[in-house]
C-alpha cells in the first residue's frame, strides 16, 4: 500500500470563542462554559489526543485560537499554513456556529478532512451534516477514534466503521451512525498530555500569578446528577490513573514545562481517598514545588483528608452545593449533599487549614420554586467559601434533565452559556431565574462582614465584580 513521502500530519484546533465572551470547551462535561475572560485553560483534552497520535508516528500540531488571540479567518490562515492532511476540532454548545464556521473553511479551502468533537457534537451528530461542515463527528472520548481516522486518512480508506463517529456516505448522502466505542478502561495505558505542543506559558487562571495547567487524573462520576455533563462523555464508572501515573505527569509538568499551579479537571477528585493520600504522599516525598486545586464534593472528604492535601500543595477546593433543598438534592443532585451541618463543618474545616474553598450554586430546577432557592442562598451563606459561583440550570443534550424537557421544548445552543437562563419553570420564568441568580451573588457579597474581608484584597474584588457583569453576556442573535 503506498503512503505519502512525509508522515501524514493532523493539526487538533481549539477554535477561537465567540467575540463577546471567552468559552472554556473542557467544562460542563465537554459543553463548555462562559467563563471569566481573565481564565484561559490548555485545551488539555486536544493534548491528550495529540500524545496517543504521536506514540502512533503522526505528526501533529495543536492550534488554540484563543492562546493565540486569532479569530475565525486569521485562525484558518494559520491552519492551512501548516499543511495538515486532517484537521479535529474541538468544540463547545454555546460556541457551536462559531466552531463550524471555521470546520467548513478548512474543509473547503483545505479539501482535507476535518472531524468535530466534544460533548454537544457527541449528542446531536446528525445536525451537523446539514451545511456540508464536517467529515466525521467524534463521539465520546476521542482519543482512539481520532487514531483511527487519522490512519484512515493516510491509508487513503473510508471512514466506514470506525467505531464512535457519526458520517455522512458521499454516494448514498446516508448519515451514519457507527457503533459506540468502549471506553478506555486502563488510563495509565495512555501517553501523557503532549504539553510540548503547547504555549503553556500562556494560560492563566484569575487571582493566580503565572502560568497555570490543567491534569485529568480520573474519568467517571458515580452520582448521575440530572444536568451533568461528565456522566455522559465519561461515564458513572469511575476509572482512575494510577498515582504513580499521576505524579508522573506532575513531574513533568514541573520539571520539563516549569509550570507551578496545577487545577485537577476531574469531576470529583476525592472519590477514592487513599488514591488522593497516595498523590500527596507522591508530591511532598519527590519535592514538588506545586500549588494545585480541585473539585470535589462534600460528602467525599474529611479533615485528615484535607490537612493531607494543604501539606502537598492544594490551595484551593470548588465544592458542588447545587442547591440546599433536600428534594431537589436527591432528584438532581446524587444526593451528594444532604448533611448541612456537615458541609458546614467541611468549609470551616478548609478554611481551618489554609484551603480557600468555592461554592457551585444553581438556580432554575424545573420542580424548584423562590422559596426552594432561598434554601439555597441560606445554605451557602452559613457555608461562608471564600468564592461562591451561582448557575442557571442547563438541560444539555443526552443529560437525564434534558430528556425530562425535551418533549415539550426545543433548545438554543447559542444559549448555553452556563449563566443565561434558557427558559422558566411553572414557578419562576427565565428572566425571574436569572434576577435570583444576581440576588444570589448581591446577598452573599453584600454582608458587611463579608465586604470587609472582600475589600483586603482589591484586585480580586475586581476580578469578580468585572466577572458578575459579563456573566449573563448573549452571543450576538441568540
Amino acid at each position: 500500500m503506498a503512503y505519502e513521502s512525509r508522515p501524514v500530519k493532523v493539526v487538533l484546533v481549539n477554535p477561537p470563542s465567540p467575540p463577546e465572551f471567552r468559552v472554556s470547551r473542557g467544562l460542563m462535561g465537554g459543553f463548555g462554559m462562559a467563563v471569566n475572560p481573565n481564565l484561559l485553560y490548555p485545551p488539555i483534552e486536544l493534548a491528550h489526543v495529540a500524545g496517543v497520535l504521536e506514540q502512533a508516528g503522526f505528526e501533529v500540531s495543536i492550534f488554540d485560537a484563543d492562546a493565540r488571540g486569532a479569530q475565525t479567518a486569521a485562525a484558518q490562515t494559520a491552519i492551512l499554513a501548516l499543511r495538515p492532511d486532517f484537521v479535529a476540532l474541538d468544540s463547545s454548545s454555546t460556541s457551536l456556529d462559531k466552531d463550524l464556521e471555521l470546520a467548513r473553511g478548512l474543509r473547503r479551502e483545505g479539501k482535507i478532512p476535518v472531524a468535530i468533537l466534544g460533548s454537544q457534537v457527541t449528542f446531536t451528530p446528525g445536525e451537523l451534516f446539514s451545511g456540508e461542515n464536517v467529515d466525521a463527528v467524534v463521539r465520546g472520548e476521542p482519543e482512539l477514534t481520532v487514531l483511527e481516522l487519522a490512519e484512515r486518512v493516510r491509508d487513503k480508506r473510508s471512514f466506514a466503521g470506525v467505531a464512535g463517529i457519526t458520517w455522512k456516505d458521499p454516494e448514498s448522502g446516508r448519515i451514519v451512525h457507527e457503533e459506540e466505542r468502549e471506553k478506555i478502561k486502563d488510563l495509565d495505558s495512555l501517553p501523557l498530555a503532549a504539553r510540548h505542543l503547547l504555549d503553556n506559558q500562556a494560560y492563566r487562571f484569575p487571582g493566580i500569578a503565572g502560568p497555570v495547567t490543567t491534569v485529568k487524573s480520573s474519568r467517571g462520576c458515580p452520582l448521575d446528577c440530572s444536568f451533568c455533563g461528565y456522566t455522559l462523555a465519561q461515564g458513572l464508572r469511575f476509572r482512575f490513573r494510577s498515582p504513580e501515573n499521576v505524579l508522573a505527569e506532575l513531574e513533568d509538568i514541573v520539571k520539563v514545562h516549569h509550570v507551578h499551579h496545577v487545577v485537577f479537571r476531574d469531576p470529583i477528585f476525592t472519590t477514592q481517598k487513599n488514591r488522593v493520600h497516595a498523590i500527596c504522599d507522591g508530591i511532598l516525598a519527590r519535592g514538588l514545588k506545586l500549588e494545585w486545586q480541585c473539585e470535589t464534593a462534600v460528602k467525599v472528604l474529611d479533615r485528615e483528608l484535607l490537612e493531607k492535601m494543604a501539606r502537598a500543595g492544594c490551595k484551593h477546593i470548588s465544592l458542588g452545593v447545587e442547591s440546599g433543598n433536600v428534594e431537589i438534592q436527591k432528584k438532581h443532585c446524587g444526593g451528594k449533599l444532604t448533611d448541612h451541618e456537615k458541609a458546614v463543618q467541611v468549609f470551616k474545616d478548609c478554611r481551618a487549614v489554609g484551603i480557600e474553598t468555592r461554592a457551585f450554586c444553581m438556580v432554575g430546577f424545573p420542580e424548584e420554586t423562590p422559596a426552594m432557592a432561598e434554601e439555597t442562598f441560606r445554605l451557602v451563606e452559613r457555608c461562608d467559601p471564600d468564592q461562591v459561583q451561582f448557575c442557571a440550570v442547563t438541560a444539555y443534550p443526552g443529560t437525564p434533565l434534558y430528556k425530562m424537557l425535551r418533549g415539550e421544548r426545543d433548545f438554543d445552543y447559542a444559549t448555553m452559556t452556563g449563566f443565561q437562563a434558557l427558559e422558566g419553570n411553572e414557578h419562576m420564568s427565565a428572566a425571574e431565574i436569572e434576577a435570583k441568580i444576581r440576588e444570589g451573588y448581591r446577598r452573599f457579597y453584600g454582608r458587611p462582614r463579608r465586604l470587609v474581608r472582600e475589600f483586603r484584597h482589591p484586585l480580586r474584588l475586581a476580578g469578580k465584580v468585572a466577572r458578575y457583569f459579563t456573566l449573563f453576556a448573549r452571543r450576538a442573535g441568540a
